[in-house]
């Protein structure tokens, strides 16, 4: 099992991010990576067990289940069904936590999964979703603004 994990700090209250975050169809308007999302299964984006299909800016499509949504510890778990990434066992979960002393907010990203045979080997696999995470929170800073 691989995994990954990328964190940022962000100068809004954790209540306010918290709005953003657990928005399981709402990723497209703040990740760069993708320009469509659509709840498939479910009744809404905050129902545990919905899925999601996401589009990325070059069509690729990710099939996702909200595996959890808890809004007293802030935390949204989801798994990739299907990807076009060598990966399977994908979870992934997104934590807004507070920082006492500015009245901001921490925002956690981790995942584990493991590469699919013929795929990257595991600390490869480990930096490509580093790599994705990083650019993502760093463009969450810009939508929050």
């Amino acid at each position: 099992m691989t995994e990954a994990y990328w964190s940022s700090a962000y100068d809004v209250d954790p209540a306010s991010l918290w709005a953003v975050i657990r928005r399981f169809d709402g990723l497209p308007d703040w990740h760069p990576d993708f320009r469509a999302s659509q709840i498939v299964e479910g009744s809404s984006e905050f129902e545990v067990g919905a899925v999601r299909i996401l589009t990325t800016n070059d069509g690729a499509e990710f099939r996702e289940r909200l595996a959890g949504l808890d809004d007293a510890t802030r935390t949204l778990t989801y798994e990739i069904l299907n990807s076009p990434l060598p990966l399977v066992n994908y979870r992934s979960q997104m934590q807004v936590l507070p920082i006492s002393d500015t009245a901001s907010s921490l925002l956690i990203w981790r995942s584990s999964f493991d590469p699919t045979d013929g795929g990257l080997p595991s600390e490869a696999a480990k930096s490509v979703a580093e790599g994705a995470y990083a650019p993502a929170l760093a463009a969450l800073h810009k939508y929050l603004a």
